[in-house]
């Protein structure tokens, strides 16, 4: 069962958008130092449960002297870890993320280019009672699939294995519309996933496209739209949806969200958020449409939460 398949233990969430500096490192689009935590429950019935955590701080870097609100180039440090732990104790992985990015102003409108490089150190450990079977495709856009592909003889060793990667992007944060448009590449040394290093068994790069815009429709409300394919392998996951923003009062201090998602080929994601101050709430769940995680009745739900530092 090689690797070829596998998308690595990369980051599936719902809230893609919240996950840009993941997929993408130079996806970050303001000036704003930002917290950010996730949570993803999955349940299998009868077959097994993990869940899945994420968190990171995106740090922008501006020189001491400049205001922030003008139009000038900036760095951004983005630091994070992602967890995944299956029931039982089946499946620990957990990856630690560092990625730098540069962005520089192509006009006096807020339109940028930036370019950014990631690095991650990923630790595997796969141990199945009796090399336990699962349906053909079961959680192919989750950790448990990719986990046993890297490890298919879960074997309870823990593999640990580097990975780099780099993006670009180009975006604009104007006060009526915002957008962005990016594309990535990842596990651009391919590594081995076992220390025999088996050919069969090195990680194929990961390949992605992510973009986003939103627009003000009135002064309290806005509507935008967002979408991230990702290609890895014979494998894909990509995530398309729709978002609608509703301001609380005369501020923008406290706002409404309405979204709905599509992983294309798996699951309808509905989800609400709620902003207040500098936090933001968000809550989604997921509605498998087809294929084995609707045959296997699979219940997945999920809690983001962003503060603005």
């Amino acid at each position: 069962m090689p690797a070829a398949g596998a998308l690595a233990q990369d980051v599936h969430f719902a809230q893609v958008q919240d996950m840009n500096i993941w997929n993408n490192p130079a996806l970050k689009t303001n000036k704003i130092p930002v917290v950010r935590a996730n949570m993803r429950s999955v349940k299998y019935q009868g077959i097994t449960a993990y869940t899945s955590k994420a968190a990171s701080i995106e740090l922008p870097l501006i020189g001491v002297d400049k205001d922030p609100r003008d139009v000038i180039s900036f760095m951004n440090l983005a630091v994070g870890i992602n967890a995944d732990n299956a029931s039982g104790g089946a499946v620990n992985v957990s990856t630690a993320m560092m990625a730098f990015s540069y962005a520089l102003p192509l006009n006096d409108d807020n339109t940028w280019l930036a370019a950014g490089f990631q690095a991650t150190y990923t630790f595997s450990r796969v141990e199945y009672n009796a090399y336990s079977s699962f349906p053909s495709r079961v959680d192919e856009n989750g950790p448990i699939g990719a986990a046993l592909l890297a490890d298919p003889y879960q074997s309870g060793n823990t593999y640990g294995y580097l990975t780099a990667g780099a993006g670009a992007a180009i975006f604009h944060t104007g006060e009526k519309r915002q957008w962005y448009f990016g594309g990535s590449a990842r596990h651009l040394n391919q590594p081995f996933t076992d220390p025999d290093q088996k050919e069969a068994y090195r990680l194929p790069m990961n390949r992605g496209i992510q973009a986003g815009y939103t627009a003000a429709i009135t002064n309290e409300d806005a509507l935008g739209g967002y979408a991230s394919f990702s290609w890895q392998g014979t494998t894909y996951e990509h995530i398309v949806g729709t978002m609608y923003n509703h301001n609380l009062g005369d501020s923008a201090t406290s706002a409404l969200f309405l979204g709905i998602g599509y992983r294309i080929g798996d699951a309808l994601l509905p989800g609400i958020g709620f902003r207040t101050g500098s936090s933001r709430f968000a809550f989604s769940y997921e509605i498998a449409l087809s294929g084995t995680s609707k045959s296997y009745n699979r219940n997945s739900f999920e809690f983001s939460y962003a503060l603005n530092l």
